[in-house]
């Protein structure tokens, strides 16, 4: 990857437990190997990660107890930063370390407003650095062989693209950090959902498949919503969103943390010649109407984010190299900004929920009564927005007005553009 003469990259990470372990896994990998130094590092909670001090003693790096003292010692002195922490930081530490003359590697989403954004893109323009986005499975080689072949016209004009998935999350879930579930922390958008959070990989990842040119996504616009919530959150936990982007291709997402039956996510890409499919961790497959199909097999999450972190790296030498980058990352914060805008979210009525354990663990999770069958019944239909938007209704409303739902009035809350 490098030069045997070249001096390893020199980085800093902010955090190392949460969801900061997947990236001090890594690192603390990466530094033994000799491929990079990690220079500094934010541990705010040191008696939850003695190890990982023990091991960066010994690595060298300098270690500070909050991000703006790291900031002010380190300017300078810095190739990358890494910043696994939770919505409402990603922004202001974002520009902070660019400001700093850091590159920076920032978890998704890139924040929780357009407003955070065009800070950033901002910062980005006036230090000259780069941001990535770790939107891993933009990283994959299996996603640029896709995109290439969607723009080459393999399928055809690409008309609609369709992305369904349904994880169970047990109450627990919400309670692991001070954001999740929320709308605003400390005044910071965060919009918590699962279109921003545990499927923003997937709604993401649909817009730079229909995106009309290379190394460009879609542009989507909310045109149908329903958003719902079991667990006790300001956000939702269940929705429906249809949209479009300006070249004409209709979008429709449904994803779920109350089922405890999963389903995996998928991505379908329906072209006027052809179908592409995206099956999470396990294959992304070309349909061409009148010849063979093709498929690449996708690996588990280690392997996406291996190579989210290679190209990262190879990112410093090289300005060739493809990032996720702001740009890109934009069109998800703008599409989620506009869902959370535009239509109100309601409770599910108590009735239409079971708790029950959901597998592998176990663990005891809300299930809306008929939504996995309904959600395959609409698959199979081939139209989401047309088979499910009434009938999505008719599982959660509540029970006086139900009718009132399937005959194809919007209930409050509810919207269509």
């Amino acid at each position: 990857m490098y030069q045997p003469s070249s001096p390893p990259p020199r980085l800093a990470l902010i955090g190392v437990t949460g969801y900061g372990s997947v990236y001090w896994q890594f690192v603390r990998k990466a530094v033994r190997e000799g491929r990079i130094s990690l220079a500094a590092a934010v541990v705010i909670n040191p008696d939850e990660a003695k190890t990982a001090l023990r091991e960066m003693q010994d690595f060298g790096t300098r270690v500070y107890p909050e991000y703006g003292d790291m900031m002010d010692k380190e300017a300078g002195r810095i190739d990358l930063c890494l910043i696994p922490t939770g919505i409402q930081w990603h922004a202001r530490m974002t520009v902070a370390a660019l400001r700093a003359g850091m590159n920076v590697l920032v978890e998704k989403p890139l924040a929780g407003s357009l407003a955070e954004v065009g800070r950033i893109r901002d910062a980005e323009r006036s230090f000259g650095r780069w941001v990535a986005v770790g939107f891993q499975d933009m990283y994959r080689a299996e996603t640029h062989w896709l995109k290439q072949a969607l723009c080459s016209g393999v399928i055809g004009r690409v008309r609609r693209v369709r992305m369904v998935g349904l994880w169970p999350r047990p109450a627990s879930y919400y309670a692991r950090n001070p954001w999740a579930g929320k709308s605003v922390v400390d005044t910071i958008p965060v919009r918590d959902s699962p279109l921003n959070n545990a499927f923003a990989h997937f709604v993401n990842l649909s817009f730079f498949l229909a995106g009309a040119e290379p190394g460009k996504s879609a542009r989507v616009e909310p045109t149908s919503l329903s958003l719902w919530r079991a667990h006790a959150i300001e956000t939702f936990d269940t929705g429906f969103v249809a949209g479009r982007s300006p070249e004409g291709v209709h979008f429709e997402f449904f994803v779920s943390h109350c089922s405890a039956d999963p389903l995996e996510p998928e991505i379908t890409v329906l072209g006027e010649s052809g179908t592409a499919e995206w099956r999470h961790e396990k294959v992304c497959c070309l349909y061409p109407n009148g010849a063979e199909p093709e498929e690449r097999i996708l690996g588990g999450p280690a392997a996406s984010r291996q190579a989210m972190f290679s190209a990262v790296l190879r990112r410093l030498r090289d300005p060739s190299v493809f990032i996720c980058g702001t740009e890109l990352a934009e069109a998800h914060t703008a599409f989620i900004e506009a869902v959370h805008t535009r239509a109100s979210i309601r409770p599910i009525e108590a009735n239409r929920v079971e708790w029950k354990p959901a597998s592998p663990d176990g663990l005891v999770v809300p299930s809306i009564r008929g939504l996995r069958e309904c959600v395959g019944e609409g698959i199979r239909q081939g139209k989401l927005e047309d088979w499910f938007f009434p009938r999505l209704a008719e599982l959660l409303a509540p029970s006086s007005r139900v009718s009132e739902a399937v005959s194809g009035t919007v209930l409050p809350g509810d919207a269509r553009v």
